[in-house]
């Protein structure tokens, strides 16, 4: 009896082994092929943690215009098709030295056959500054206790060993148009494209009121970037601080950095502290124009002081206290 049955059985098994196989092939496809969000969820969590995350997908339409990624989520968000080349820092808002936000993106040409084959993340991985510092830190810090053959290395060499292996490889730092990405960040992020190059996101732009289509919105000699994130003043305002001299003068080289020896401050009215307004600024009131660059050009000419300097001819008294004494002696071009 046993034996009548048994290739019934054989063909049963077969079948469902077939089936199996074809359901298994049906929902992998299902799962490389629905909504990228969906998409990459399966990939991303366990199955026991994927409903207690927030997932979140941000359109290419929606970097374009500029958009602040939730905290704590998952977000899948899309790079327009037209950008050819932008730095993470940029797309990201440089914000990547005070947050922490870590994700990676599939290419364009995303090889969904091969991915599965992998072990792993399928995509290139991207840190941000304070994400990287703290893997390397906890990297290091296991290493060095469980290091224990230290006879050999000095100091110095021991530290090198460690810095190099502490070092998260393969960091994805250029992004381009038709990549997708998943991202997780511990605080609001302002992402978007960069229309203008200036190395501002059309979100901080936004932010800021700065015009993203004109890499210098105020038309002072230094590109919006520099003023935001290196100078420190306003992309908006030709003259930051209101000493009547232009952020591009103080600047000189428009670098986005102050030389105190060459350059005043575009954000101090008095670089030097002796008193008197680098270019010229209305006091008493309104009443009286004062300052030391007279004529406003960044040159120091006849008869100014010098704003970088508090005593210009070396004399032991300030250029303001001159100042005074020269209006008590009632002289001219004081």
């Amino acid at each position: 009896m046993a034996l009548r049955h048994k290739p019934q059985i054989h063909r049963i098994l077969r079948w469902l082994t077939i089936g199996l196989g074809a359901s298994s092939f049906a929902l992998i496809m299902y799962a490389f092929t629905a909504p990228t969000g969906e998409s990459l969820e399966g990939r991303l969590l366990p199955s026991h943690l994927r409903k207690e995350q927030e997932w979140v997908t941000i359109s290419a339409d929606q970097v374009r215009q500029g958009v602040t990624l939730p905290s704590h989520s998952n977000v899948i968000i899309h790079i327009p098709e037209e950008v050819t080349r932008i730095t993470r820092r940029t797309l990201f808002g440089r914000k990547g030295d005070q947050i922490k936000y870590w994700g990676y993106c599939f290419p364009e040409d995303y090889d969904q056959a091969q991915a599965l084959r992998r072990r792993g993340f399928p995509g290139v991985l991207f840190l941000s500054e304070k994400e990287q510092e703290e893997r390397n830190t906890f990297q290091l810090k296991n290493r060095k206790e469980s290091f224990s053959v230290t006879e050999d290395l000095d100091e110095d060499e021991l530290n090198r060993t460690r810095a190099v292996r502490g070092t998260i490889r393969h960091q994805m730092e250029i992004f381009t148009g038709g990549q997708s990405c998943y991202i997780m960040t511990e605080e609001p992020l302002p992402i978007g494209t960069d229309n203008d190059g200036d190395g501002v996101n059309i979100a901080v732009e936004r932010d800021y009121g700065s015009d993203p289509n004109n890499a210098d919105s105020d038309g002072d000699g230094i590109r919006d970037g520099l003023e935001i994130f290196q100078l420190l003043s306003m992309p908006t305002r030709r003259d930051t601080d209101g000493d009547g001299l232009i952020d591009g003068i103080e600047d000189a080289d428009r670098n986005g950095r102050v030389d105190e020896r060459t350059e005043t401050n575009p954000r101090e009215w008095d670089s030097d502290r002796d008193g008197l307004c680098d270019g010229l600024c209305l006091v008493n009131k309104g009443s009286e124009l004062r300052g030391e660059d007279k004529n406003l050009n960044g040159i120091l000419d006849k008869d100014e002081t010098d704003p970088r300097k508090k005593d210009t001819d070396g004399d032991g008294i300030l250029d303001e206290q001159e100042y005074f004494n020269c209006l008590l002696r009632k002289g001219k071009n004081c």
